[in-house]
């Protein structure tokens, strides 16, 4: 997942979030390519040997290399000097200004005042991305506590901007002096606006340009949507449910004396047993009996009328607001900047998708249709709790699968992905030495990514392993994006006062507002200095550590969804060092919602290509590469009923639009009655009447209107995998044409022209309802095997 702060506009923005995707082999082979690259030995060494040594002493090296930051106490003082030096270019922006006498004198001034929003979201951003990251990351509570109280008076301050009348009118009054062909005249003027609608969008969003009275109420709907928003999450997050009695009787002994011990006590015949509980889940998905299923998954998936409501008035407070600022519902808000535009084109691809995909649903139903009826007789219709249990009854009737663990130590899986980047992009891993105080755990390495012909490009922190205090999951986080800094003018923020830093008519000394320092670098073959990309691989690894018989520590190892972890997790990482772009705001992943997951899933189809994993699977012990045939088996399970997980995501997705729609705000709105008809029409196995699931669907809120994109970045993926990559996943010629055409823009390029121009594809390239259709025609699954493409 990509990291995303949930505030409503440019001046700090990360992007969004995700799921594994299962794929089909592309061409096998056993063969393992000869690359001539850098020696990645060191890789393997760093990643898969213990760290002896703390780094986390004070030093003068501070965290991340900043002097500024050498304790916790740093962060609101460094947050207060960032606000002060931010206000220079506030007033520099919203200064009065001459018309321009022509077009042209209009498009210097316009790209002037981009810059200056950019220089100022990047201002903001670096310390802001900073702070998420340690008070989420670091193993010293002072330090997490430094950094949310900076991260607090960041964002008062952010509210301040999204509403501040002088930025709004600076921008809009030049923005309306240009024609609307303008981004269309060069690259240079479409990423400025690609900067710049975003800014007065989100103004827009925030009520800047509605009437006294309606604004205030703008602020009311507003707050009430993050305060029921708030409450929904809590009420997701719930790890208990109302218990559901079971008998004795009933449970049996199908798991042993010792699982029946954990249910009732000595002498009970029933007890009273949490749903979401380890032992509620595992009798709700292994137990043969369908009743107690039954019994268990409604209970797991039922909801207070409370729950109901709240997440009911959340969705009709987002109607009224959207009506509020000119809209018919919520989802045009959501997608006005999206690659799918309108919640009609939404519509489009999920059904075109749910066609594509809803035959090979029912053929697993089917299968699990006629396990049941050998398993219990009648008709073998499969309901909501009766899927997974059957599935891994289907699965019994296999051969069991290897552990093939061993076979990927976290050292290996980045010698893979350093020599897939070799192959595909010429661009390399090495390990840097970590200072003392540079990284808030000694656990923490340090990867320089080197481009051939560029040179160094930009640094990973990787901080991969589970420890106590750390979160679950893995997230790719900013720290700082790339832009470019020589054609800055910063002494120009001064140039009304003389030169002089006057705040509130006192003269203070300029190096009292020194923030972060970047150090521009020269990259080989571009013009200008730029600011290079920083960013942090964050995972929830097992740290390893087991001994062998001779008490040799053994490195961790990864299980295979691990590996896809990291690959999906590295697709952002490139993503941000091969997107620099001359402009923060559209740098790396800072790109639309619909389009920020498309490198990272294309990666999961590199990782199941055996070409691509003959690479770097090597056995701890005998270094041995893993047999052909066993990826297949490993792949071929991965992939076994996913038709079913697909109609759930299709359904889920057409749901997250219908409560976005018109729906809410209508008399008699039930979002269990809206739930129903939706999974009625789009998935194959019957709604589960007692429940209502929805209150825990809780990308709901941080994901409203958009909960399509990932499907459709799958089906984009595996399209662009099979058409360019399946046949030749090493090549660079092919490696070299994504990253020319795609990864190098950002967002700063129509996300509809860079797919199309990858694959070729005209109607693609025009964007709009017929390039939603097409997308969904493609199909997730069947797209990634050879051959298959354009279909």
């Amino acid at each position: 997942m990509i990291v995303r702060h949930l505030q409503p506009a440019r001046w700090s923005r990360t992007t969004a979030a995700a799921a594994l995707v299962r794929r089909p082999l592309a061409t096998a082979s056993a063969a393992r390519p000869v690359l001539t690259a850098h020696p990645d030995s060191s890789l393997r060494t760093a990643f898969d040997t213990p760290s002896s040594s703390s780094t986390l002493s004070l030093s003068s090296t501070g965290l991340f290399g900043q002097l500024v930051l050498q304790s916790p106490a740093s962060f609101t003082p460094l947050a207060h000097r960032t606000i002060l030096r931010a206000q220079f270019i506030v007033t520099r922006i919203c200064a009065p200004q001459p018309t321009p006498a022509s077009v042209a004198d209009a498009e210097v001034a316009f790209l002037a005042m981009v810059k200056n929003l950019d220089r100022l979201s990047d201002l903001l951003c670096g310390v802001i991305d900073l702070c998420e990251l340690v008070r989420h990351v670091h193993e010293d509570e002072a330090w997490r506590e430094g950094a949310n109280e900076a991260y607090a008076v960041l964002c008062e301050y952010m509210n301040e901007l999204n509403t501040h009348v002088g930025l709004y009118e600076a921008l809009k009054s030049l923005h309306s002096l240009l024609p609307p062909s303008t981004p269309t005249k060069s690259p240079q003027l479409y990423s400025a606006y690609a900067v710049a609608i975003p800014f007065l969008r989100d103004f827009e969003k925030s009520g800047i340009h509605l009437p006294a009275s309606s604004r205030s109420q703008f602020v009311d709907l507003s707050s009430s949507i993050i305060a029921l928003g708030r409450t929904f999450l809590q009420n997701t997050a719930m790890d208990s449910r109302p218990p559901v009695e079971v008998e004795i009787d009933d449970v049996g002994d199908v798991f042993g004396e010792g699982f029946l011990r954990r249910v009732f006590r000595a002498g009970q015949k029933k007890a009273a047993l949490d749903p979401a509980s380890w032992e509620g889940r595992v009798l709700a998905r292994q137990h043969p009996d369908g009743e107690l299923r039954r019994k268990l998954y409604v209970g797991a998936n039922s909801a207070s009328k409370d729950y109901v409501e709240t997440l009911e008035e959340l969705l009709r407070t987002r109607g009224r607001l959207a009506n509020l600022v000119g809209r018919d519902t919520w989802a045009e808000v959501a997608l006005e900047d999206k690659m799918a535009r309108s919640p009609t084109n939404v519509s489009t691809f999920l059904s075109a998708l749910n066609k594509h995909n809803k035959p090979k649903a029912e053929a697993s139903l089917r299968q699990l249709s006629a396990i049941k009826r050998q398993h219990v007789g009648g008709s073998g219709r499969i309901e909501a709790w009766d899927r997974d249990f059957y599935a891994d009854v289907a699965g019994e009737n296999t051969s069991p699968l290897p552990d093939i663990s061993a076979f990927f130590s976290v050292g290996t899986c980045f010698q893979g992905l350093s020599r897939l980047f070799t192959a595909l992009y010429g661009i390399r891993f090495e390990v840097e030495d970590v200072k003392p105080g540079e990284v808030w755990h000694p656990a923490v390495k340090k990867l320089k990514v080197v481009d051939e012909d560029e040179g160094v490009i930009g640094t990973i922190y990787c901080d991969l392993f589970m420890r106590a205090g750390k979160g679950p999951g893995a997230a790719h986080y900013t720290v700082r994006c790339s832009r470019r800094m020589d054609d800055d003018d910063a002494e120009g923020d001064f140039k009304a006062t003389g030169g002089k830093a006057i705040v509130e008519g006192v003269e203070v000394d300029r190096r009292d507002l020194e923030g972060l320092e970047v150090e521009g670098v020269r990259y080989g073959g571009r013009e200008g200095v730029h600011q290079s990309p920083i960013i942090a691989l964050v995972c929830g690894f097992g740290s390893g550590g087991a001994e062998t018989s001779e008490s040799v520590k053994l490195p961790a190892f990864l299980q295979w969804h691990e590996v896809e972890t990291l690959f999906h997790e590295m697709g952002h990482a490139i993503h941000s060092m091969i997107g620099r772009t001359d402009y923060h705001n559209v740098a790396g992943t800072r790109c639309a919602t619909d389009f920020v997951e498309l490198p990272s899933i294309l990666m999961e189809h590199f990782v199941s290509s055996p070409s691509v994993v003959s690479l770097f699977s090597s056995h701890h012990s005998t270094n041995r590469p893993l047999p052909v045939d066993i990826l297949h088996s490993v792949l071929a399970e991965r992939r076994r009923f996913s038709a079913l997980e697909t109609s759930t995501q299709i359904s889920m997705a057409a749901l997250d639009q219908a409560y976005h729609s018109t729906l809410p705000l209508e008399r008699g709105f039930s979002s269990t009655d809206v739930a129903r008809a939706t999974q009625t029409n789009y998935h194959v196995v019957p709604f589960p009447e007692g429940t209502a699931w929805q209150v825990q669907f809780g990308h709901l809120f941080g994901y409203g209107a958009t909960y399509y994109s990932y499907l459709f970045d799958r089906a984009i993926a595996a399209q662009i995998f099979a058409k360019k990559f399946a046949d030749e996943p090493l090549s660079r010629e092919r490696g070299e044409e994504f990253k020319r055409m795609c990864l190098r823009w950002g967002g700063g390029r129509d996300a509809w022209e860079m797919v199309g121009e990858v694959l070729g594809d005209e109607v693609v390239m025009r964007g709009g309802e017929g390039a939603m259709e097409k997308v969904g025609r493609w199909g997730i699954e069947e797209a990634a095997e050879p051959g298959m493409a354009g279909r």
